[in-house]
Formats: structure tokens, sequence, C-alpha cells
């Protein structure tokens, strides 16, 4: 049995490997110019192997330092013509720390926009930037995409034969005016946000947040999207302090406390969705943000402008069709007393392969036919949703539903 101490490195390791993995990578990139995404990608790895093999006898007083510390020494090895991934009995016991660069969402960001290469489809350079910009695993991935975890290592490894030294390159030919490289960046971030935001992992979501951020002072197209894009991050996390109760578990919208929202972000949020508007071309994330705006200012739950919403969703619908999108409309219809529409567009939506083992859509038929006042309906499509792929904190919030249905029944 691991003794605590070991599990508490294991935490400790897996957690800088998560927060930093893309952004040494892309240091080492800025750094070396000749150097290609596989041989950077091998350098950081080796420097988390030496760790893992030096902590346990000293743990370093300043951990992401020393792992910034041994990439740059590995990189003036290779400089000086000396194999680029050196043996872990070579390398330093210590090595000197040196701090993270002051400029690490630039580079990440450089990393992003780097990793959408022309030679490549729009779908593998998404997966390139989701492996080697947010450290995702492999089935993260595929389940983001809807692709087999199998299909996601092929993709890769092909790509990591392919790429040469130049093909990722910062210091001459990067494009920051390039509309389709923008989008592309403003997808990556936002699926990096929603994933962060499923698995309540809040420093991916400041990672994708801050580099939005940096894309809205450094692109020179699509500035309003990013804009946009960046609101609805804010909207979001105002309110990430109210998402669970005292044991951890899901608290709905309308039992969160909207006094401990943080308004100070939802002014902020509310600038810029007002500059994003400000440009005759909406995007799905000027709609998608003008839904969080009502969500965030509403009083109350029940004051929440829920016709609007539904509006919203429908234009959003007719822009950027989704299964999810259709979800929501629904929802936002159900709660604006438009139950039967509500019903008739869960029926399609679940006549869909992809949806009707989805948990989300019978998440949403149980609380409709909850609100009905219909036990039996709401368990069978909790337990439905159950079955399907939930997060172990929906898991847990659907398993209270059903105690409580079988609590009021008997």
């Amino acid at each position: 049995m691991p003794d605590a101490a070991d599990i508490s490195l294991n935490a400790l390791l897996q957690r800088l490997y998560r927060q930093c993995f893309g952004k040494m990578t892309g240091h080492l990139l800025f750094m070396d110019a000749s150097l290609t995404l596989a041989d950077a990608e091998d350098m950081v790895q080796e420097a988390f192997t030496s760790a893992a093999a030096t902590w346990p006898r000293q743990l370093p007083d300043q951990p992401e330092a020393w792992l910034y510390g041994a990439v740059r020494n590995m990189s003036r090895r290779r400089q000086a013509r000396k194999p680029p991934v050196i043996p872990l009995t070579h390398l330093p016991a210590a090595p000197a720390p040196e701090a993270p660069p002051a400029n690490g969402d630039l580079e990440l960001l450089r990393l992003l926009f780097a990793c959408m290469h022309a030679k490549f489809p729009p779908k593998v350079q998404l997966i390139t930037a989701l492996r080697y910009v947010f450290s995702l695993q492999v089935q993260q991935i595929g389940e983001l995409l809807g692709m087999e975890a199998d299909s996601i290592s092929k993709v890769l490894y092909r790509q990591r034969q392919q790429l040469r030294a130049g093909d990722i390159a910062f210091r001459s030919g990067f494009v920051w005016w390039s509309a389709e490289k923008v989008q592309l960046a403003l997808k990556a971030l936002y699926i990096i946000f929603t994933e962060g935001w499923k698995i309540m992992d809040e420093p991916l979501c400041e990672d994708a947040l801050s580099l939005t951020r940096e894309t809205i002072r450094r692109a020179r197209v699509c500035v309003h999207d990013a804009k946009a894009l960046y609101a609805l991050m804010l909207f979001q996390l105002s309110r990430w302090n109210t998402r669970t109760g005292p044991a951890g578990e899901l608290l709905e919208l309308e039992h969160q406390n909207r006094a401990a929202w943080n308004h100070d972000m939802i002014r902020v949020g509310t600038g810029y969705l007002k500059q994003a508007a400000a440009t005759s071309t909406e995007s799905p994330y000027h709609f998608e943000a003008s839904i969080a705006y009502f969500h965030a200012t509403a009083p109350s739950f029940a004051a929440t402008p829920w016709l609007q919403i539904a509006g919203l969703y429908r234009q959003l619908a007719a822009l950027a069709p989704s299964p999810f999108v259709t979800l929501n409309h629904a929802i936002a219809l159900h709660f604006a007393g438009q139950t039967r529409a509500a019903l008739e567009m869960l029926a399609l939506l679940g006549m869909d392969p992809f949806m009707q083992h989805h948990h989300l859509l019978h998440a949403a038929l149980a609380r409709i036919h909850t609100d009905l006042g219909n036990p039996p309906a709401a368990l069978l499509h909790y337990r439905k949703a159950l079955h399907g792929k939930p997060t172990p904190g929906e898991a847990a919030f659907i398993r209270t539903r059903i105690a409580a249905i079988l609590g009021a029944s008997a």
C-alpha cells in the first residue's frame, strides 16, 4: 500500500504535468527553433520522469522552477550538440531553480496557434492543440470529440512522424491575422473551458480564460468573437463557488446563492459583451454569452427571462445547429411555461442515435416530469441518465434525485 507521502507526491506531479506540460513545451520551442514538437514533448516528459525519480528523496522548494530548470538544461545540452534526451544518470540531481517565463501565456498561445499547421486538417490541428497545449489525455480528447481513443492515438502518432523541425515555428511566419486560425483557437479554448467546467477543474478553466484574454490582446481578426467568448467564460466562472453544496454535491442553478456570485466578474463580462456586440457579424459566442448574461443578471431563478433565452437558443440553432443547443432550447421553453413544445422537441431529439442514451437528455426529461408531478416517468429517466456517461458529480446528483423520489413514494 502506498503511503500518504507517495500519494501526495503523485498528486503534485499530476497537477504540475497538467498545468505545465504545454507551457514548458512551448517555452522549449521558443528557445530553440530547430526543435520539433515531438522532440520538445520528449524533453518535457524526461524532466517529469527525472522528477518522479529524484523528488521522493528530496522535494525541491520550488517544484515548478525545478522542472523549468531541467528542460532548460536539456535544451542547452542539445544546442551544444549533445543528445537531445539526456539519460537520468547524466541529469544534475537538482537543477538550479529558474522561474517560469513571465510571458508564459503568450508562449502557450503561440504553441496553440503553431499547432494549427496548414498541412493538417482542422480536426488534426484541434487534436494536436488539446494534447500538446492543454495536456489532455487521449481518452479525454476522444470523449470531447466523439472519437475512439485508439483513433486519437493514431492521429497523434502519424503527426509526430510527419512533423519536421521548422513546421512548428515561433520566430518567423507567426500569423495573428489568419481568421481561420483564430477561429480554431477559440474553438479549442471553448472546448477546454467546457471540459474544465464539466469535471470541476478550475485551473483548466482559468487557463482557457487567460489564453482567451491573450488572444484579444494579440489577434488582428475575429477580436469581437474572442471578446464574446471571454464574456461567456466570465459569466460562467462568476458562480463557480456556488455550484456545489457543503458536502460537495452539485447544486442546480435555482438553488445556488446568487448573492455569493462574483458580481465584479459579471460586471467585467458585461463590458466585454457590449464591446463584442459592436459588430455587424454575430458568432455563436455572441448568442451563448448573451444567454449566460441573462442567467448571471437575473435577480432570481423565477425572474429569469426564459422566453428571451429560448429565443436566443432558437437563433443559435439556426447559426450553429447542435443537439445540445436543441436540448437547452427545450429546457428554456419548459421554464418559460411552454412544456408541451419542450417535450415535442425532446422527443425528436431522442430519435438521434447519439442523444437517445445521453444522460443530459434523460436528466432534462426527468426534471420536466418531476415538475409535472409524474414521479414514475421521472424515475425512469433518472435511471436511464445514470446508465449514460455522467461525471461522478452528476452521477451523485442523479442518485440523490432517485432517492428523493423513492423516499417520497414510500
